[in-house]
């Protein structure tokens, strides 16, 4: 059951991020990424962000997006 409930949060967090990165885009010019890049990305930011103390996932997609 736990690795379940993982999954799930680690699952939401992706979507988040991914979610918040699109909006940016839309906020202003990035370069273009390839979706396997992008994947590789969000997914890096995902684990960076479970593995760090901040409850703040606005003020972490900022630092790293920044």
């Amino acid at each position: 059951m736990y690795d379940s409930k993982l999954e799930h949060e680690t699952l939401k967090t992706a979507i988040i991020l991914a979610r918040m990165y699109g909006i940016r885009e839309t906020l202003e010019p990035l370069p273009r990424m390839p979706n396997k890049e992008m994947v590789d990305l969000i997914i890096k930011w995902t684990e960076e962000y479970f593995d760090t103390e901040q409850e703040d996932i606005v003020r972490f997609f900022e630092y790293k997006s920044g």
